[in-house]
C-alpha cells in the first residue's frame, strides 16, 4: 500500500504518544482519520491538533477499547457512515511491572482487557468488513521488546504482547488472499505518557531512578510514527525499532546460552534493587 491520501484509517490509543504521533503524520498525508482513547481531553487535543494543520478527523470517540460494545458500536458508526476501513492500527496499551507474587487478579484482567482485548476487538470489528469491501488494506498491532524478550517482572505485560506477535503472525498468512497486509511493531524505550503512567510494585525511589533512566535511551513517538508508516508503505511484517533490541534478539535466536545467562543477571539485578 503505498498511496495513503484518502485513505481510511483507524488509530487507537490517540490521546497521546504513539497514537497521536501516527495520528498527526497521516493526517498530513492525506488520510481520513478515525480516532479513539479512553481520553477524551487528550483526544480533542490531539483532533484539534490534526484539524489546525489542515488534517481530516472524520470520527473520534473517547471510549475503553476493552469494551467489546463500545469498539462495535464505533465499527457500526464508521461503516454505516464511511464504508470500511483502509488501515487498522492498533497503538492503545498500559504497562505493569510486578513480581507475580505482588499481584492482584485485577491487575492480571486491567492489562489483559486493554493490551489484548482491546487488539481484537478492533480486529473482530473492523477486518472482516475489510475483506467483505474485497480493497485489500493493512493492519498495524504496537508490540514491544517484551513481545519478543522475556523481561523479568513483565509477567502479564509480556503475556499479552507476545500474544500479540502470534496474532499477527497468523494473520499475516490468513489475510494474505484477500490483499491485507500486516505488521506488528515492537518498540524498545519510547517516551511517551505510558513513561509516568505504569504501574511499578516495587522500591519507590529505585522505581524514579529507573524512569529517568529509561527516558534517557529512549527515542520519540514521532519516530515509531514514521517507522509504522514505513512498515506499512513497505509491507513489512516484524518491525523492532531499536538496534540494541535488535542485537538482543538477535542473541537469544541465535546465541541462547548468552541469552539465557543475560536473563539470569538482569533477573537477579532487578530482584535486588526493585524488591520492596
Amino acid at each position: 500500500m503505498k498511496a495513503f491520501p484518502e485513505k481510511k484509517v483507524l488509530i487507537t490509543g490517540a490521546a497521546s504518544g504513539i497514537g497521536r504521533s501516527t495520528a498527526q503524520a497521516m493526517g498530513k498525508m492525506g488520510c481520513r482519520l478515525f480516532l479513539t482513547d479512553i481520553d477524551g481531553d487528550g483526544l480533542k487535543k490531539t483532533v484539534d491538533v490534526i484539524s489546525d494543520a489542515g488534517g481530516k478527523v472524520c470520527l473520534a470517540r473517547a471510549f475503553d477499547v476493552g469494551d467489546y460494545q463500545a469498539m462495535a458500536a464505533f465499527a457500526r458508526e464508521v461503516h454505516e457512515g464511511y464504508g470500511s476501513l483502509d488501515i487498522l492500527v492498533n497503538v492503545a496499551g498500559i504497562a505493569l511491572f510486578s513480581q507475580v507474587e505482588d499481584m492482584r487478579h485485577s491487575d492480571w484482567e486491567k492489562v489483559i482487557k486493554v493490551n489484548l482485548w482491546g487488539v481484537i476487538h478492533g480486529i473482530e470489528c473492523f477486518v472482516p468488513e475489510m475483506i467483505r469491501a474485497g480493497r485489500g488494506g493493512h493492519i498495524v498491532s504496537v508490540s514491544s521488546t517484551a513481545g519478543l524478550i522475556g523481561l523479568p517482572w513483565h509477567a502479564v505485560y509480556a503475556g499479552t504482547k507476545h500474544a500479540l506477535v502470534g496474532i499477527s503472525e497468523v494473520l499475516r498468512y490468513d489475510l494474505r488472499k484477500h490483499n491485507i497486509d500486516v505488521s506488528v511493531i515492537c518498540p524498545g524505550a519510547v517516551n511517551t505518557g505510558l513513561v509516568q503512567s505504569v504501574e511499578i510494585h516495587a522500591n519507590r525511589e529505585v522505581t524514579e531512578q529507573t524512569r529517568a533512566l529509561f527516558l534517557k535511551i529512549a527515542i520519540t513517538p514521532e519516530k515509531v510514527a514514521d517507522i509504522i508508516i514505513k512498515s506499512i508503505r513497505f509491507r513489512k511484517f516484524l518491525v523492532i525499532t531499536s538496534f540494541d533490541i535488535k542485537l538482543f534478539y538477535f542473541v537469544k535466536k541465535y546465541c541462547f546460552p548468552l541469552y539465557h545467562l543475560i536473563m539470569l543477571a538482569m533477573t537477579r539485578f532487578m530482584d535486588k534493587s526493585l524488591k520492596r
